[in-house]
C-alpha cells in the first residue's frame, strides 16, 4: 500500500464509509459501526507490506515526538515530492491502533478541515508507519498565544474545527483528543487549519474508561469516573474540549486546570452555569461580548445530554466575541498560575487500554505552558 494508492475493494469500502449512510446503525444489515471500522482494518491490514525505513526514505527532519514513536519530514529515495510519515513504536502501540488510527484517518481525509492521511503504510522491525499530509505552518500549541489570538483568526478556526467535528460526529466518530497540538496550520493567519490525530477517536458508544490524570479539556463527567466505572462515549466530550480550546485562543490561558469541584475555577464557572443567587460572571470570562458568552455556556453545558452540538459555532460569527481591554473589568496580578497536567505531546499518542475499566484510557499528558486564568 504504498504510491499508487490502495486495492480497488479497500478503497471502495474507504468510499462507503465516507457517506451518512454506512456509519448509521441498520437493523437490515446487521452491521453496526464498530463492525465495519473493524472490516476496513481487516481489509487494510492484508495491503500493509513489509519495508525499512531507510530503505524507502531519506529522513530530512523531525517534525514532533512522543511516547507513540515521531513525525518526520522523508524524501523518497526513489524521487518524488517529501513525505510526512508518523512512525509508530511497535514497543507503544498494538497493530490493531495502527491499523484503526490509519483507516479512520484514511476515511476522514476527504473533509477539508480534516487532516489528510496519504495511501502510504508500512510496518518494519520497530515501527508501524503511514503517511499524511504537512502542515507547514505547524500547530496552535507552537503558536504564540500571550494575550490570546486576534478575534479574526480565533473565528477562522473555530468555524473551520465546527466543520471537522460536525463531519466526524454526523459518521458516530469522536475524536477524543481535541486541542491545541492536534489543529493543524498551513498558514499563520489561520486561514487554513485541520484537525488532525485521530489515534484517540473512537465509535460513539464505545466505553470510556477512567483517566489516570486529568486535562483543562477533559469534561467533569469524565473527571467523576474512578476505578472500574465507565461511560458511553458521546460527541459532547469533544464539544466541551472545544469550547476549551476556544477559550484558550480568545485569552491566551486556560479556564481551569481541571473540570472538578476541587479546581476553584471551575467552581466558580459551575456556580454562574447553574444560576447560583448572587454568583455573576467569573474574572476570567469578563473579556468576552454577551454573544460570546451565549455561545461558550451552550457549549460548556455541564450536562453532556443538553450541551450544544460544535457547528453552532457558525451562529455566533457575526457577533463580537471580544470587548475592547480598556471595557475590561482589571484582574488581580497573580491572574496566571501553571498547570500540573496540559494539552500532551504534540502530534498526540495512540492511546491505550484500561483492564480495570475495560474502556480507553487517555495517557497522563506533559506539562503545558499555558496557564490558568484566575
Amino acid at each position: 500500500m504504498q504510491g499508487a494508492g490502495a486495492h480497488g475493494a479497500l478503497a471502495a469500502a474507504w468510499g462507503a464509509w465516507l457517506s451518512p449512510g454506512p456509519m448509521e446503525e441498520s437493523d437490515e444489515d446487521g452491521e453496526d459501526n464498530e463492525e465495519f471500522l473493524e472490516q476496513l482494518m481487516v481489509q487494510t491490514g492484508r495491503e500493509v507490506p513489509q519495508q525499512e525505513l531507510e530503505e524507502h526514505y531519506a529522513v530530512l527532519e523531525e517534525l514532533g515526538s512522543g511516547t507513540y514513536g515521531r513525525v518526520v519530514l522523508t524524501k523518497p529515495r526513489d524521487g518524488g515530492s517529501p513525505v510526512v510519515l508518523k512512525l509508530m513504536l511497535k514497543e507503544q502501540t498494538e497493530r490493531r491502533a495502527f491499523l484503526r488510527e490509519y483507516c479512520i484517518a484514511l476515511c476522514l481525509s476527504s473533509h477539508a478541515a480534516c487532516l489528510r492521511a496519504l495511501p502510504i503504510a508500512f510496518e518494519s522491525a520497530t515501527h508501524f508507519a503511514f503517511g499524511q499530509e504537512l502542515a507547514p505552518a505547524g500547530d496552535l500549541y507552537q503558536h504564540p498565544l500571550q494575550e490570546g489570538l486576534a478575534e479574526e483568526l480565533v473565528k477562522r478556526c473555530a468555524s473551520q474545527l465546527a466543520e471537522a467535528l460536525d463531519f466526524m460526529h454526523s459518521r458516530a466518530l469522536v475524536h477524543r483528543d481535541v486541542k491545541l497540538d492536534n489543529v493543524l496550520l498551513f498558514d499563520r493567519e489561520c486561514r487554513r487549519v485541520k484537525l488532525g490525530d485521530f489515534g484517540l477517536t473512537r465509535v460513539q458508544g464505545s466505553a470510556v474508561g477512567a483517566m489516570s490524570g486529568t486535562l483543562p479539556y477533559t469534561p467533569p463527567e469524565l473527571c467523576l469516573l474512578q476505578g472500574s466505572d465507565t461511560l458511553e462515549l458521546d460527541s459532547s466530550l469533544d464539544v466541551w474540549a472545544f469550547a476549551v480550546l476556544l477559550f484558550c485562543l480568545c485569552t491566551g490561558c486556560f479556564p481551569w486546570a481541571a473540570a472538578t469541584s476541587s479546581d476553584p475555577q471551575f467552581e466558580d464557572f459551575s456556580a454562574w452555569q447553574g444560576g447560583v443567587v448572587g454568583r455573576g460572571v467569573p474574572a476570567s470570562w469578563r473579556g468576552f461580548g454577551s454573544g460570546a458568552l451565549e455561545m461558550l455556556r451552550r457549549l460548556l453545558t455541564l450536562d453532556p445530554d443538553r450541551r450544544s452540538p460544535a457547528i453552532e459555532v457558525q451562529k455566533y460569527l457575526s457577533v463580537p466575541w471580544v470587548v475592547a481591554t480598556s471595557t475590561r473589568e482589571p484582574e488581580p496580578s497573580s491572574s496566571r498560575s501553571p498547570l500540573t497536567s496540559g494539552t500532551g505531546e504534540s502530534l498526540g499518542g495512540s492511546g491505550g487500554w484500561d483492564a480495570a475499566g475495560g474502556g480507553d484510557v487517555v495517557p497522563v499528558p506533559a506539562t503545558n505552558a499555558l496557564a490558568s486564568c484566575r
